[in-house]
């Protein structure tokens, strides 16, 4: 059997070693070369044209971020990052997912648990690129454009809540969508599989390039019309009723779906506080199967479903999931979405 290609890009001679390790041990990958530096990746990869590679954040000679705007056009691949979770680390890799990157893993602590850990999530990661959409992920100027808007009447929102779901591919996305809303839409909730630290950087770059409020969701917050609350890293996110008003719920339950923040968990609050008919759920891009169980029971309770299409995904796991389920009331391309929102708010 033919084994899947990849480099490994890092300057330290014992991590390439380690990730070459973890790689191997999947019997359908190889690693066919390993560099250094951005100048050795790319002499490798005009040699040995692999499939995917590893990157390090912090990387002599070159900015990552540089290196990435210039490859990926000319050679698309996967581009899996190992970050660091500090603060700058997660600010690098969010650049890197601006500038192409298929995904990231953050760097393991050196604790048994957490080499295991980021030795599975590398692996699934590397497998899961292989559903790539080369043309979504390498050229994110095509997922930036935005439909012309129909029209510039007010648009009266009969739901008062939309719950969006997303993974893999998910912040270029989201940043795409949300670039289109202003502040007269309703309370947005989003769960987006990022750990600590990352999702609060994730949402104060939104909130300095964006006209809509977006924050990381803090609990027994009040939900705001034009307000968007996105799930801490490591965190569940849902609605909860107090009084006659609806509150973010923040918890730190179990893990569902291997994810925390889950879709699902923020999909199946709605269906408990019997807001289903008042609300639009959406899930977006990214791997496995999180959210389409929680968006079949919005529609099965009178939710209206957008699902992203395929062609606009950069991995159609989830969303495609949820299609077959049946939990998709619409099929819609991302740049169509918010058309789309707009079209069904007053439902």
């Amino acid at each position: 059997m033919k084994k899947h290609t990849v480099i490994v890009v890092d300057d330290q001679k014992t991590v390439r070693s380690m990730i070459k390790r973890w790689i191997e041990s999947d019997p359908n990958w190889e690693v066919i070369g390993e560099a250094a530096n951005p100048y050795e990746a790319r002499d490798l990869i005009v040699e040995k044209q692999p499939e995917a590679m590893t990157l390090d954040v912090h990387m002599p000679g070159m900015d990552g971020i540089v290196f990435l705007k210039k490859l990926l056009p000319q050679y698309p691949m996967p581009v899996i990052m190992f970050s660091s979770s500090t603060t700058e680390g997660a600010n690098i890799t969010l650049e890197a997912l601006e500038a192409g990157a298929f995904d990231y893993v953050t760097k393991p602590i050196g604790t048994p648990e957490s080499l295991v850990e980021a030795k599975e999530d590398l692996l699934s990661k590397l497998n899961e690129s292989l559903n790539y959409n080369v043309t979504k992920l390498s050229f994110p100027s095509k997922l930036e454009t935005h439909s012309p808007q129909k029209t510039n009447s007010k648009t009266t929102f009969k739901r008062k809540f939309i719950l969006i779901g997303s993974s893999t591919g998910g912040t270029t996305a989201l940043r795409t969508l949300l670039s289109e809303l202003d502040e007269t839409f309703p309370p947005i909730l989003i769960a987006q599989h990022m750990p600590e630290n990352f999702t609060t950087l994730f949402a104060q770059r939104l909130n300095s390039d964006l006209k809509i409020h977006v924050k990381e969701a803090k609990d027994k917050e009040i939900l705001q019309t034009g307000h968007v609350y996105i799930a801490p890293g490591n965190y569940h996110l849902g609605i909860q009723k107090i009084g006659n008003e609806y509150y973010t719920q923040i918890s730190q339950s179990e893990k569902k779906n291997g994810h925390r923040p889950s879709v699902d968990v923020l999909f199946e609050s709605a269906t408990e506080q019997d807001i289903a008919g008042d609300s639009i759920g959406i899930i977006l891009t990214g791997m496995g199967s999180d959210g389409a169980f929680g968006l079949l029971k919005l529609k099965t309770q009178g939710c209206l479903t957008i699902g992203q299409n395929k062609e606009t995904c950069v991995v159609y796991g989830m969303p495609k999931v949820a299609y077959e389920l049946g939990a998709v009331t619409y099929q819609v391309p991302l740049n169509g979405i918010v058309d789309k929102i707009k079209d069904i708010a007053s439902l």
